[in-house]
């Protein structure tokens, strides 16, 4: 997940490199640049069993978000998406459906929406039409929205299953479609398991 671009400088691990010599048959040198610039950190790894970056950020409702850390005792989707993304309207009831199925037994929701620069009152509409009661994030900021930032997403939509108490990645990307249901309840069955152990 990590990727930088070639034209320019890039700093990894504190220096400051360039590709010379780029040669038709893809060959090139890697060299110390002379200009300096900000390291470039690495995307976080977003694969099961790795703890998700943590963050606060203000939702809709006006809410103080602490994500994970709110969520202790559950198990959260964190749902990526937007209004204006065919592909995430198309998935929602499918969320919802599973939202409905599994919320009283400890699965909770938490949305990021990359809808754009006043789109607050769409995003509200579209949420109480698809009957979506959980909390969401709205920035604003389209493709630039801080938390899409941190978690490096490029695509949506893209979800995370996570644990609200270890903040662990219980399920990745792939918990879309046909694979979102079994993968909640395969974290909810895993965190009932916990918590008998831990009595």
């Amino acid at each position: 997940r990590e990727s930088y671009d070639i034209r320019a400088p890039f700093n990894i691990g504190g220096t400051t490199y360039e590709i010379s010599n780029m040669k038709a048959d893809g060959r090139f040198n890697i060299v110390k640049s002379s200009k300096s610039v900000e390291e470039t950190k690495p995307a976080p790894d977003l694969t099961k069993g790795a703890r998700v970056p943590s963050f606060t950020a203000k939702a809709t409702t006006g809410k103080e978000v602490k994500f994970p850390a709110d969520y202790k005792g559950k198990v959260v989707l964190l749902d990526f998406w937007a209004t204006w993304c065919g592909p995430c309207v198309r998935e929602m009831p499918n969320v919802v459906a599973n939202y409905e199925k599994f919320h009283e037994l400890g699965f909770e929701i938490l949305g990021v929406s990359f809808d754009r620069e006043n789109a607050g009152d769409k995003v509200a509409a579209f949420t109480a039409e698809k009957k979506m009661p959980w909390l969401q994030i709205y920035e604003g900021q389209g493709w630039n929205t801080a938390i899409g930032k941190l978690y490096d997403i490029h695509s949506i939509p893209s979800m995370l299953i996570v644990d609200g108490d270890t903040g662990k990645i219980l399920a990745g990307i792939e918990a879309r479609g046909p694979n979102l249901e079994p993968a909640i309840k395969a974290a909810l069955d895993k965190k009932l398991e916990s918590k008998k152990a831990n009595k």
